[in-house]
């Protein structure tokens, strides 16, 4: 059906706005929603059965995505509406929205390879669904070293912990399958890791569980991750080689406000300064915190403490914790909040289905 709409505004006599980019705005419109669902499934739901799916969909949504560029007679189409989009604009025949639309529209036609030769055309749709393979693996290795590897623990090891991280960390023991009474498990998805480093006490667990967390995708010889970055890289590079730039930087900051990979470095260098400034102010009150407790941490403070401590200097300075705001952050709280929110700005309303 997406197909069939794109080839359907090709070859239309019409050469309003309306019949070529306002359809093509509208075109393939389940795909659309049915692209939204998939999405949020392949990038939570990390069962053996959707990596599947998802290993097998990515190089047919690439070329999917591809097709859909290189219909003929599209692109000319596309094209005649963005030369005419600054005349229409001035004649108050288009508003600013029909406008940005028929360049943005134009412009992803261009990053799609439409104005390369046909021989061209196929390498570059090749090298999008090599990409697409690549960067599906590399994404499931991450989330299967975040599924497999797991510390396990007992209730004493968690001192320092909340209760709601104390109970998870249990209930992840029981869910795989570690029968001691006094089992817990900290894994590495962010909802018990990243509170871990942040309330344990124990210097030496937060230190194993910071080191797995920092080397996701390369855990296991089996899921080697850096083979498959630099596939990508070279994959990239000739990517932007065919689009006539000397590297992917270039191409990919063409078509965004830093423009340049100079600006964004810039950019980068001018926030790490502050940044930097800002990590050693609050290094120091850590460390006055240390030293004022009496304590003394071997080698100093190191990134599996930072989380640790600096949750130590918000509760001692400023009483405010953390594990006591969450209660309010509940599920049902959230949606009750967004929903809230939707009908005041918009005036949504939502009915809840049988």
């Amino acid at each position: 059906a997406h197909l069939s709409d794109l080839e359907i505004i090709a070859s239309s006599s019409s050469n309003d706005f309306d019949s070529i980019l306002g359809a093509y705005d509208r075109a393939g419109s389940i795909y659309s929603k049915v692209g939204s669902v998939y999405g949020n499934y392949v990038s939570s739901l990390n069962t053996p059965d959707m990596q599947a799916v998802q290993t097998k969909m990515a190089p047919i949504l690439s070329r999917h995505r591809s097709k859909c560029y290189n219909i003929p007679g599209l692109f000319e189409k596309i094209e005649m509406m963005h030369d005419i989009k600054d005349e229409m604009l001035e004649k108050g025949e288009w508003n600013a929205e029909q406008a940005r639309l028929a360049e943005r529209v134009y412009i992803g036609f261009v990053r799609m390879g439409a104005k390369l030769d046909e021989e061209s055309k196929k390498e570059y749709a090749d090298i999008q669904a090599e990409q697409a393979t690549l960067q599906t693996k590399f994404m499931q290795n991450v989330l299967k070293d975040e599924e497999v590897w797991e510390m396990v623990i007992t209730s004493e090891d968690m001192e320092g912990c909340p209760p709601d991280l104390v109970s998870s960390a249990r209930q992840a023991a029981i869910d795989r399958n570690h029968d001691g009474p006094a089992d817990h498990v900290i894994t590495l998805g962010r909802s018990l890791v990243e509170p871990f480093l942040t309330y344990s006490s124990r210097r030496d667990l937060r230190k194993k569980a910071f080191e797995a967390w920092t080397s996701r995708g390369e855990l296991s010889e089996e899921r080697d991750n850096l083979s498959i970055a630099t596939k990508v890289l070279r994959l990239r590079k000739r990517q932007a080689q065919l689009m006539g730039k000397s590297t992917f930087a270039e191409f990919q900051t063409e078509d965004t406000m830093a423009q340049t990979p100079e600006n964004v470095l810039k950019l980068l260098n001018d926030v790490w300064v502050r940044a930097k400034e800002a990590a050693n102010r609050e290094r120091e009150m850590m460390e006055t915190f240390l030293t004022e407790k009496g304590e003394a941490l071997e080698g100093g403070i190191q990134p599996w403490d930072w989380r640790y401590y600096a949750e130590q200097v918000r509760q001692a300075n400023f009483n405010f914790d953390e594990s006591e705001l969450k209660p309010y952050l509940s599920l049902n709280a959230v949606t009750n909040a967004v929903f809230d929110v939707s009908n005041k700005l918009y005036g949504l309303k939502y009915v809840k289905r049988d």
